[in-house]
Protein backbone atom coordinates (compact mmCIF):
# COMPACT_ATOMS: atom_id res chain seq x y z
CA UNK A 1 0.00 0.00 0.00
CA UNK A 2 1.51 3.17 -1.34
CA UNK A 3 2.49 5.44 2.36
CA UNK A 4 -0.46 8.44 2.48
CA UNK A 5 1.44 11.82 2.32
CA UNK A 6 0.76 13.79 5.50
CA UNK A 7 -1.28 17.07 5.40
CA UNK A 8 0.57 20.29 5.58
CA UNK A 9 -1.51 22.24 7.85
CA UNK A 10 -0.08 25.41 7.41
CA UNK A 11 -0.71 25.07 3.46
CA UNK A 12 -4.16 24.05 4.19
CA UNK A 13 -4.85 27.29 6.14
CA UNK A 14 -2.35 30.10 5.48
CA UNK A 15 -1.56 31.27 2.32
CA UNK A 16 2.24 33.39 2.35
CA UNK A 17 2.26 36.48 0.23
CA UNK A 18 5.97 38.50 0.73
CA UNK A 19 5.79 42.22 -0.20
CA UNK A 20 8.95 43.74 -1.61
CA UNK A 21 9.99 47.34 -2.52
CA UNK A 22 13.58 48.43 -2.21
CA UNK A 23 14.66 45.40 0.87
CA UNK A 24 17.28 44.41 -0.87
CA UNK A 25 19.29 44.35 2.20
CA UNK A 26 16.64 42.72 4.47
CA UNK A 27 14.84 40.20 1.98
CA UNK A 28 16.67 36.79 2.67
CA UNK A 29 16.32 37.16 6.44
CA UNK A 30 13.04 38.33 5.99
CA UNK A 31 12.02 35.14 3.59
CA UNK A 32 14.20 32.71 5.71
CA UNK A 33 12.04 33.44 8.86
CA UNK A 34 8.40 32.87 7.05
CA UNK A 35 9.92 29.11 5.52
CA UNK A 36 11.65 28.32 8.99
CA UNK A 37 8.19 28.85 10.96
CA UNK A 38 7.97 25.56 13.26
CA UNK A 39 4.45 25.27 11.45
CA UNK A 40 6.17 25.99 7.94
CA UNK A 41 4.59 26.63 3.99
CA UNK A 42 5.83 24.53 1.35
CA UNK A 43 5.43 27.47 -1.51
CA UNK A 44 5.05 31.18 -1.17
CA UNK A 45 4.09 34.04 -3.19
CA UNK A 46 6.58 36.80 -3.34
CA UNK A 47 5.64 40.19 -5.11
CA UNK A 48 8.28 43.39 -6.18
CA UNK A 49 6.85 46.40 -6.66
CA UNK A 50 9.19 47.56 -9.38
CA UNK A 51 12.20 47.79 -6.88
CA UNK A 52 14.84 50.33 -8.16
CA UNK A 53 17.45 48.54 -6.08
CA UNK A 54 18.09 44.98 -6.96
CA UNK A 55 15.77 43.23 -4.88
CA UNK A 56 14.87 41.07 -7.42
CA UNK A 57 18.00 39.95 -8.08
CA UNK A 58 18.33 39.45 -4.34
CA UNK A 59 15.16 37.28 -4.36
CA UNK A 60 16.27 35.47 -7.48
CA UNK A 61 19.22 34.32 -5.79
CA UNK A 62 17.85 33.60 -2.21
CA UNK A 63 14.84 31.41 -4.47
CA UNK A 64 18.03 29.51 -5.81
CA UNK A 65 20.13 28.84 -2.80
CA UNK A 66 17.37 27.59 -0.71
CA UNK A 67 15.49 25.85 -3.69
CA UNK A 68 12.43 26.43 -1.93
CA UNK A 69 8.85 26.86 -3.72
CA UNK A 70 8.59 30.49 -4.32
CA UNK A 71 6.44 31.91 -7.24
CA UNK A 72 7.98 35.87 -8.01
CA UNK A 73 5.54 38.31 -9.67
CA UNK A 74 7.61 41.72 -10.87
CA UNK A 75 5.95 44.55 -11.05
CA UNK A 76 7.24 46.47 -14.33
CA UNK A 77 5.53 49.80 -13.07
CA UNK A 78 5.20 50.66 -9.12
CA UNK A 79 1.87 50.17 -8.19
CA UNK A 80 2.19 51.04 -4.41
CA UNK A 81 1.05 49.09 -1.05
CA UNK A 82 -2.60 49.02 -1.50
CA UNK A 83 -2.74 47.95 -4.77
CA UNK A 84 -0.22 45.63 -4.57
CA UNK A 85 -2.24 44.13 -0.89
CA UNK A 86 -5.70 43.51 -3.17
CA UNK A 87 -3.14 41.70 -5.65
CA UNK A 88 -1.83 39.56 -3.24
CA UNK A 89 -5.01 38.75 -1.34
CA UNK A 90 -6.58 37.73 -4.60
CA UNK A 91 -3.90 34.95 -4.96
CA UNK A 92 -5.38 33.71 -1.88
CA UNK A 93 -7.54 30.83 -1.68
CA UNK A 94 -7.00 29.37 1.86
CA UNK A 95 -8.84 30.57 5.31
CA UNK A 96 -6.02 33.30 6.77
CA UNK A 97 -4.24 35.94 4.59
CA UNK A 98 -0.41 36.46 5.25
CA UNK A 99 0.87 39.32 3.79
CA UNK A 100 4.54 40.23 4.85
CA UNK A 101 6.85 43.06 4.22
CA UNK A 102 10.30 41.99 3.07
CA UNK A 103 12.24 43.66 5.89
CA UNK A 104 10.33 42.07 9.16
CA UNK A 105 11.10 39.14 10.55
CA UNK A 106 8.67 36.39 12.47
CA UNK A 107 9.04 35.06 15.65
CA UNK A 108 9.51 31.08 14.71
CA UNK A 109 6.27 30.13 15.85
CA UNK A 110 4.00 32.78 15.30
CA UNK A 111 1.99 31.11 12.49
CA UNK A 112 1.65 27.76 14.68
CA UNK A 113 0.63 30.42 17.58
CA UNK A 114 -1.68 31.94 15.56
CA UNK A 115 -3.27 29.47 13.23
CA UNK A 116 -4.07 27.57 16.74
CA UNK A 117 -5.53 30.49 18.83
CA UNK A 118 -7.77 31.27 15.96
CA UNK A 119 -8.95 27.76 15.07
CA UNK A 120 -10.42 26.96 18.41
CA UNK A 121 -11.52 30.58 19.35
CA UNK A 122 -15.06 30.00 19.42
CA UNK A 123 -16.00 32.96 17.11
CA UNK A 124 -15.65 34.45 13.77
CA UNK A 125 -13.02 37.37 13.92
CA UNK A 126 -10.98 39.34 10.84
CA UNK A 127 -8.11 39.59 12.50
CA UNK A 128 -5.11 38.72 14.74
CA UNK A 129 -3.12 41.02 16.57
CA UNK A 130 -0.43 40.79 19.07
CA UNK A 131 2.91 42.24 20.09
CA UNK A 132 6.11 43.29 18.15
CA UNK A 133 9.58 44.18 18.48
CA UNK A 134 11.56 47.24 16.98
CA UNK A 135 14.61 46.11 15.57
CA UNK A 136 17.00 48.72 13.73
CA UNK A 137 19.10 47.91 10.23
CA UNK A 138 20.97 45.45 11.67
CA UNK A 139 18.90 43.61 13.86
CA UNK A 140 19.40 45.22 17.27
CA UNK A 141 16.07 45.41 19.44
CA UNK A 142 15.55 48.97 20.04
CA UNK A 143 12.47 48.68 21.62
CA UNK A 144 11.18 44.79 23.48
CA UNK A 145 7.42 45.64 23.67
CA UNK A 146 5.32 48.15 21.23
CA UNK A 147 2.93 47.40 23.33
CA UNK A 148 3.75 47.83 26.85
CA UNK A 149 3.49 51.85 26.24
CA UNK A 150 -0.05 51.56 24.08
CA UNK A 151 -1.28 49.30 27.01
CA UNK A 152 -1.54 52.43 29.74
CA UNK A 153 -4.29 53.92 27.18
CA UNK A 154 -6.52 51.13 27.86
CA UNK A 155 -8.53 50.04 31.55
CA UNK A 156 -6.33 47.97 33.66
CA UNK A 157 -3.81 47.89 31.12
CA UNK A 158 -5.50 45.32 28.83
CA UNK A 159 -5.38 45.93 25.02
CA UNK A 160 -8.98 45.78 23.50
CA UNK A 161 -10.68 43.10 21.54
CA UNK A 162 -13.71 42.73 19.16
CA UNK A 163 -15.26 45.96 18.58
CA UNK A 164 -12.10 48.00 18.62
CA UNK A 165 -13.50 50.33 16.67
CA UNK A 166 -13.97 53.65 18.98
CA UNK A 167 -10.84 52.81 20.48
CA UNK A 168 -9.07 52.91 17.15
CA UNK A 169 -10.63 56.69 16.33
CA UNK A 170 -9.77 57.63 19.66
CA UNK A 171 -6.14 56.53 20.32
CA UNK A 172 -5.27 55.95 16.04
CA UNK A 173 -3.94 52.48 15.07
CA UNK A 174 -2.56 51.18 18.02
CA UNK A 175 -2.42 47.37 16.02
CA UNK A 176 0.97 46.67 15.25
CA UNK A 177 0.43 45.44 12.00
CA UNK A 178 3.12 43.22 11.87
CA UNK A 179 2.13 41.09 14.49
CA UNK A 180 -0.99 40.15 12.70
CA UNK A 181 -2.78 37.83 10.46
CA UNK A 182 -6.00 38.16 8.38
CA UNK A 183 -9.18 36.03 7.91
CA UNK A 184 -9.83 35.91 3.72
CA UNK A 185 -13.65 36.01 4.17
CA UNK A 186 -13.12 39.54 6.06
CA UNK A 187 -11.01 40.96 3.58
CA UNK A 188 -13.46 39.70 1.00
CA UNK A 189 -16.84 40.79 1.98
CA UNK A 190 -15.29 43.90 2.90
CA UNK A 191 -14.04 44.74 -0.89
CA UNK A 192 -10.37 44.27 -0.19
CA UNK A 193 -8.03 47.04 0.32
CA UNK A 194 -9.08 50.50 -0.19
CA UNK A 195 -6.47 51.82 -3.09
CA UNK A 196 -6.67 55.61 -3.00
CA UNK A 197 -5.36 55.47 0.52
CA UNK A 198 -1.85 55.64 1.00
CA UNK A 199 -1.22 53.52 3.73
CA UNK A 200 -4.10 50.42 4.18
CA UNK A 201 -3.99 49.21 7.52
CA UNK A 202 -5.87 51.95 10.12
CA UNK A 203 -8.80 51.89 7.51
CA UNK A 204 -9.09 48.15 6.99
CA UNK A 205 -8.73 47.52 10.77
CA UNK A 206 -11.92 49.92 11.59
CA UNK A 207 -13.68 48.06 8.46
CA UNK A 208 -12.86 44.62 9.73
CA UNK A 209 -13.81 45.94 13.66
CA UNK A 210 -16.77 47.18 12.99
CA UNK A 211 -18.22 44.17 10.96
CA UNK A 212 -16.30 41.00 12.47
CA UNK A 213 -14.36 42.10 15.27
CA UNK A 214 -10.70 41.92 15.85
CA UNK A 215 -8.62 39.38 18.55
CA UNK A 216 -5.70 39.85 20.66
CA UNK A 217 -3.02 37.54 21.83
CA UNK A 218 -0.74 38.58 24.33
CA UNK A 219 2.27 37.09 22.88
CA UNK A 220 5.43 38.87 20.20
CA UNK A 221 4.88 37.36 17.34
CA UNK A 222 7.09 39.76 15.16
CA UNK A 223 10.24 41.91 14.66
CA UNK A 224 9.51 44.91 13.10
CA UNK A 225 12.36 46.40 11.51
CA UNK A 226 11.89 50.65 11.85
CA UNK A 227 14.05 52.93 10.00
CA UNK A 228 13.76 55.95 7.72
CA UNK A 229 11.52 54.25 5.10
CA UNK A 230 9.35 52.96 7.35
CA UNK A 231 5.88 54.07 6.78
CA UNK A 232 5.32 55.66 10.25
CA UNK A 233 8.24 57.10 9.87
CA UNK A 234 7.65 59.27 7.16
CA UNK A 235 5.13 61.33 8.61
CA UNK A 236 4.00 64.28 5.70
CA UNK A 237 1.60 65.27 3.85
CA UNK A 238 0.98 62.73 2.48
CA UNK A 239 0.24 60.71 5.74
CA UNK A 240 -1.88 63.02 6.84
CA UNK A 241 -4.18 63.45 3.83
CA UNK A 242 -4.64 59.69 4.79
CA UNK A 243 -6.03 60.29 7.84
CA UNK A 244 -8.40 63.40 6.51
CA UNK A 245 -9.36 60.73 4.05
CA UNK A 246 -10.42 57.93 6.13
CA UNK A 247 -11.69 59.13 9.32
CA UNK A 248 -14.84 61.00 7.13
CA UNK A 249 -15.84 57.68 5.86
CA UNK A 250 -17.28 56.89 9.04
CA UNK A 251 -18.95 59.66 9.83
CA UNK A 252 -23.30 59.06 10.24
CA UNK A 253 -22.91 55.33 12.00
CA UNK A 254 -24.30 56.95 15.19
CA UNK A 255 -23.80 60.03 17.78
CA UNK A 256 -21.29 58.74 19.74
CA UNK A 257 -18.97 58.30 17.04
CA UNK A 258 -19.40 60.89 15.48
CA UNK A 259 -18.27 62.74 18.34
CA UNK A 260 -15.01 60.45 18.56
CA UNK A 261 -14.46 60.85 14.54
CA UNK A 262 -14.68 64.80 14.83
CA UNK A 263 -12.60 65.33 18.08
CA UNK A 264 -10.03 62.82 16.59
CA UNK A 265 -10.29 65.24 12.98
CA UNK A 266 -9.47 67.78 15.35
CA UNK A 267 -6.60 66.74 17.02
CA UNK A 268 -4.87 65.51 14.20
CA UNK A 269 -5.35 68.52 12.33
CA UNK A 270 -3.48 70.20 15.16
CA UNK A 271 -0.50 67.76 14.63
CA UNK A 272 -0.43 67.73 11.12
CA UNK A 273 0.17 71.44 11.33
CA UNK A 274 2.84 71.16 13.49
CA UNK A 275 4.38 68.62 11.29
CA UNK A 276 4.52 71.80 8.52
CA UNK A 277 0.93 70.65 6.61
CA UNK A 278 -0.76 73.47 5.03
CA UNK A 279 -4.20 73.61 4.62
CA UNK A 280 -5.80 72.39 8.01
CA UNK A 281 -7.44 75.78 9.32
CA UNK A 282 -10.30 74.72 7.02
CA UNK A 283 -10.77 70.62 9.26
CA UNK A 284 -10.06 72.98 12.42
CA UNK A 285 -12.91 75.41 11.48
CA UNK A 286 -14.76 72.75 10.81
CA UNK A 287 -14.42 70.46 13.47
CA UNK A 288 -15.01 73.87 15.48
CA UNK A 289 -18.41 74.20 14.23
CA UNK A 290 -19.13 70.63 14.74
CA UNK A 291 -18.36 69.79 18.52
CA UNK A 292 -18.73 73.57 19.38
CA UNK A 293 -15.20 73.04 20.92
CA UNK A 294 -13.40 76.75 19.39
CA UNK A 295 -10.51 76.29 21.57
CA UNK A 296 -9.41 74.33 18.61
CA UNK A 297 -9.14 77.62 16.63
CA UNK A 298 -6.51 79.02 19.33
CA UNK A 299 -4.58 75.91 19.45
CA UNK A 300 -4.46 75.86 15.82
CA UNK A 301 -3.09 79.55 15.71
CA UNK A 302 -0.31 78.41 17.97
CA UNK A 303 0.73 75.67 16.38
CA UNK A 304 1.05 77.42 12.93
CA UNK A 305 2.58 80.20 14.84
CA UNK A 306 5.53 77.36 15.93
CA UNK A 307 5.72 76.13 12.56
CA UNK A 308 6.40 79.45 11.02
CA UNK A 309 8.91 79.95 13.76
CA UNK A 310 10.66 76.97 12.86
CA UNK A 311 9.82 77.82 8.92
CA UNK A 312 8.71 74.22 7.57
CA UNK A 313 5.22 75.33 6.88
Amino acid sequence: MAEQKSTNLCDELVTFIALCYNQSAFAKESLNSIISQTWAPSHIYIIDDCSTDNSVAVIKEWIDETRFPATLICHPQNQGITRTMNEALSLCKTKYFHPWPCDDLMMPDKVESQLTYLENLGHEVGFLYGDIQWIDNDGNVTRESILDNRKKLFPNGAMPSGNVFPDLVKHGCFIPTASGLYVTKALNELGGFDENLYAEDWDMFMRIALKYGIAFKDQLFSKYRRHSSSTEMKKGAKYWDGHFKILPKYIGINREYDRLIWNKIGRDAIDATKDGVGGMGVWIWKVARKTANFKLMYDYWVAKRVCLNFRHC
